[in-house]
């Protein structure tokens, strides 16, 4: 009897997107798709069964929504009683694997034999590996070639020295491994940041000229965003990374160097090899650093290795490269992702230090933004919502008419009049310097932001304190939610004000002032 695949519990679409992709484009196998994502074999097996039950085709259409897709595969659930098995013995059955000839696929249908009630396929492999992982046994693990890819970045630095600065430049050495030849790329980078991160993949598979099915990285956080080992999460632009080569991201484990030997010990080699032959050599910029590197490298990989008596180069054309995948046509674009990004109820998001509208509708619901180039492209549930020019990064904001709710009244709860009204519970002052806040604005929504940030300060300032730095702020004619923060953070409330005639407010057509908000 095999385990209904209904009675699983249903995964994320943006998880079942990645299998899809990682079965249908990578042609990869569904213990490998379950290291990949850190899921079970069951789950994925049960992933890839429902989207062919449900009667599609991949690639799936442009328009097909994230929640389109999940009703496809998950169709109204149907409950059914779970009856009782009897556990296998694992101590035994682990035992058993020990003998030759003996597969796990055996064991499982010897135990159906003597329990045709038992377990599933899928269950009885669960179960035994949770057994198996318990166990302190260290397996040797056998790369297959053009399989993996580990790379890592060097704990020791090398340095050059900037005339312009008249000071020394410490950089990164990024260092990539084959897992069945230890064929190696090395380099300097500046940093470990993101684009230092991706670039320096993009020079390494295009100095191996191919693909690996898999690139194993450590768990920093330019690769990945939160180390949690049953579902790590791949950063936005090394995942599009991903995509662009038609490869797959494994991280290796937190503090688990034996996921990697490979890297590590060529980062250990490497290290010896050319930091000791660089030692007394000085560079002027990372260019000439990095052409030292490379001339060294070629050297290091044509030397013949003490075990195999063959090179890294040759045992790299034998083993990893017929097996790994083709480059593609073009070269990866770099793009800036962020996700999960919460729609504010100003209809706006934050991206780059910058303020991007989004129609209304979509208030408080979480949507994908990307920078190609000169343009951002803002998506949600997998479909495109809309496209704005960059910006600069400088907190003001681009907002689109058609994005704006009707009259300017917002229906989830923040409006002019509600923040106006708010005010007025702390003082006339408040009322005003809100109110003036929100005129100021092409739209009024653009000032929800600042208005909200006064009204918080009651969070930690006395009402009274909040009204006076509040006169203050209308005298100077500093309309701002940081002018506020200054004369609180400074105390400059206390002070008495300067005498002087009443300043006369500033009056043209395209001020509405807070009577306008009550009609």
């Amino acid at each position: 009897m095999k385990e209904d695949p209904v009675a699983r519990k249903r995964i994320k679409m943006k998880k079942a997107r990645e299998i899809l992709r990682l079965h249908f484009d990578c042609k990869l196998s569904n213990q490998q798709i379950a290291d990949a994502i850190r899921t079970s074999k069951g789950s994925v097996f049960n992933c890839i069964t429902r989207f062919k039950k449900a009667g599609l085709a991949w690639p799936l259409p442009q328009e097909m929504s994230d929640s389109r897709l999940e009703k496809n595969m998950y169709p109204a659930e149907i409950e059914e009683k779970k009856n009782e098995v009897l556990m296998p013995d694992f101590k035994r059955i682990h035992r058993e694997r020990s003998r030759p000839h003996v597969t796990l696929e055996l064991l499982w249908e010897e135990y159906r034999q003597s329990c045709p009630a038992g377990l599933g396929r899928s269950s009885f492999y669960r179960h035994y590996a949770s057994y198996r992982n318990a166990l302190p046994v260290d397996m040797k693990v056998i790369h297959k070639g053009g399989d993996k890819l580990f790379v890592d970045y060097s704990g020791k630095k090398l340095r050059f020295w900037n005339r312009q600065e008249h000071r020394w430049v410490e950089v990164e050495f990024f260092v990539a491994s084959w897992g069945a030849s230890s064929h190696c790329y090395c380099e300097a980078s500046l940093s470990q940041t993101g684009q230092d991160w991706v670039s320096s993949h993009v020079r390494a598979l295009e100095y191996f000229g191919c693909v690996p099915a898999a690139i194993v990285p450590d768990n920093l956080k330019s690769g990945v965003t939160r180390a949690i080992f049953y579902e790590p999460e791949i950063n936005g632009l090394y995942k599009l990374f991903a995509a662009h080569y038609n490869t797959a991201i494994l991280p290796a484990r937190v503090k688990k160097p034996k996921d990697k030997p490979v890297v590590e010990s060529n980062v250990l080699h490497l290290q010896r090899f050319i930091f000791g032959r660089l030692r007394d050599h000085t560079f002027y910029s990372l260019a000439d650093l990095n052409e030292a590197i490379w001339e060294l490298l070629e050297e290091f990989n044509q030397r013949p290795m003490q075990q195999y008596k063959q090179s890294r180069q040759r045992r790299f054309e034998d083993l990893d490269k017929p097996y790994a995948g083709e480059l593609p046509a073009a070269r990866f674009v770099f793009t800036q992702v962020k996700t999960d990004v919460r729609v504010a109820p100003n209809y706006h998001i934050e991206f780059d230090k910058h303020f991007y509208s989004v129609p209304y509708e979509f208030v408080r619901k979480q949507v994908d933004v990307y920078q190609s180039g000169s343009v951002i492209e803002i998506y949600h549930d997998g479909q495109h919502v809309c496209r704005h020019q960059k910006q600069p990064s400088n907190y003001r904001y681009t907002t689109l008419d058609t994005h704006m709710p009707p009259q300017h009244k917002f229906v989830k709860g923040w409006s002019a009049p509600w923040f106006i009204a708010q005010a007025h519970k702390i003082g006339e002052a408040t009322a005003e310097l809100v109110s003036q806040i929100l005129d100021s604005k092409r739209h009024p929504e653009q000032g929800f932001r600042a208005a909200m940030g006064i009204l918080n300060f009651k969070k930690q300032y006395p009402e009274e304190r909040i009204e006076k730095a509040a006169q203050r702020a209308l005298h100077f004619g500093n309309l701002s939610f940081h002018g506020m923060k200054n004369i609180l953070a400074k105390e400059l409330d206390k002070k008495p004000l300067q005498q002087k005639s009443k300043r006369q407010p500033l009056l043209h057509d395209n001020i509405r002032g807070r009577h306008y908000y009550n009609q």
